[in-house]
């Protein structure tokens, strides 16, 4: 069964996103796809729900089944079908926006990028709200519409892995755990060898994990949080400078400084008095 709907370009031609068609494919052993670079013009973007299809990416064959999925960027050459026994159940959107190429990191921009969802539920949840709003009216639905699709677009970004390299469904767990826990701990003069056994891993494993899931290393993850925490006390206390390097967990006041100045390219003290009132 295929369900398709297609939209007309929306009245406001500066949405960050916005889809001009959209679906959901299931038992239909049939569904293939062969397109040539430069036939479509739009971003391409799949989820398998069930089943299982395939894709031929740089020459082989990669065979996807429920929580996996694939992106193609504007212009790239696409081939992609369905298992003829076992077809997937699939959901797609094609869109386009400015923008999206920073926010995806520049994927599928060459090749087709393919990628794990398993520890992204809500985008099934989200995927069912694009489809249950299927064309939208004209008052207010074409910006409910481009604000689903950044949403779902944002939860891909954050949450959806390589499938090559990526952190199984229970590591990722653990080391959002141990992010949080980093945290709420960020006071404390934490080691990486603490870090990495919240976690359950080695040293090495732990910096590898965490920086493809979180987008940096765990130091630069806990002097980010000590920041974070060192503007409240900045803003809302009248400690010194110095003591609120100590309350956040830095060895120095002259350290506190430099890296502050380093993220915020102001000092501590000038962060004060450019944020309170």
């Amino acid at each position: 069964m295929r369900i398709n709907h297609f939209l007309a370009p929306p009245r406001f031609t500066r949405f960050f996103c916005y889809p001009d068609s959209f679906g959901h494919y299931f038992d239909d052993p049939t569904h293939k796809e062969n397109r040539e670079a430069g036939q479509l013009d739009s971003y391409n973007w799949h989820i398998v729900r069930g089943g299982r299809g395939y894709l031929e990416i740089g020459g082989e064959i990669v065979e996807l089944q429920a929580g996996s999925g694939f992106l193609y960027g504007p212009g790239v050459k696409q081939c992609y079908y369905a298992d003829t026994e076992e077809p997937w159940d699939i959901r797609w959107v094609h869109f386009n926006g400015a923008g999206i190429k920073e926010l995806l990191q520049g994927k599928g921009e060459s090749e087709a990028w393919i990628f794990s969802w398993k520890n992204a539920e809500r985008l099934d949840v989200l995927w069912g709200k694009l489809l249950t709003c299927g064309v939208p009216s004209l008052q207010g639905g074409e910006a409910r519409l481009s604000a689903l699709l950044y949403e779902m677009l944002a939860e891909l970004a954050l949450n959806a892995g390589d499938t090559l390299g990526a952190p199984s469904h229970g590591q990722r767990s653990e080391l959002i755990e141990a992010a949080e826990w980093i945290r709420t701990h960020s006071e404390q003069p934490l080691t990486l060898e603490q870090m990495a056994n919240q976690a359950g891993c080695s040293i090495s494993h732990f910096s590898r994990q965490f920086h493809s899931l979180i987008g940096k290393t765990p130091i630069e993850f806990l002097t980010e949080c000590r920041i974070v925490h060192a503007k409240a006390l900045l803003v809302s206390t009248e400690l010194s400078v110095k003591n609120v390097a100590d309350q956040v967990g830095f060895a120095s006041s002259a350290y506190f400084i430099q890296r502050f100045r380093r993220s915020e390219k102001i000092t501590p003290e000038q962060f004060r008095q450019l944020r309170r009132g």
